[in-house]
């Protein structure tokens, strides 16, 4: 995979967790590890991009969360393009998987209500951590 197609996976999942997280209980976590990302490019452009957060997490209830993704997915892929070493501060955010698998991977994250999975060959299990 090149260096772009790896940058711009890594601002999808940190930008899909992001966002997944702002309205729970993990939001200090994860919003720290998007700080530590930001204040490469300086203080300055981190304080800048952490009130721009901040204001987005106090919409997140009432916002689509597709646009938040697409706003943080565009923002931290540009980070990443100016400070390619952010990808370390992103890292725990974007779900790990494993180097060998082949074909589609799908998840759903923070969603409820049904899920629905269609096509062939459709193997695995689902758990809603209900009992």
């Amino acid at each position: 995979m090149d260096e772009q197609a790896q940058l711009a996976a890594v601002a999808v999942g940190a930008a899909t967790a992001l966002v997944a997280e702002m309205t729970r209980d993990g939001w200090t976590a994860a919003r720290e590890a998007v700080a530590r990302a930001f204040r490469r490019g300086g203080e300055e452009q981190g304080e800048r991009q952490l009130a721009r957060l901040d204001a987005d997490q106090r919409e997140a209830q009432t916002t689509d969360t597709a646009v938040l993704r697409d706003r943080w997915q565009r923002r931290l892929l540009t980070l990443l393009e100016d400070y390619p070493e952010a990808r370390q501060d992103l890292a725990p955010l974007v779900p790990k998987q494993s180097e060998s698998r082949t074909g589609v991977s799908l998840s759903a994250i923070g969603n409820s209500g049904p899920v629905i999975q269609a096509g062939r060959d459709n193997f695995g299990g689902l758990h809603t951590g209900g009992q």
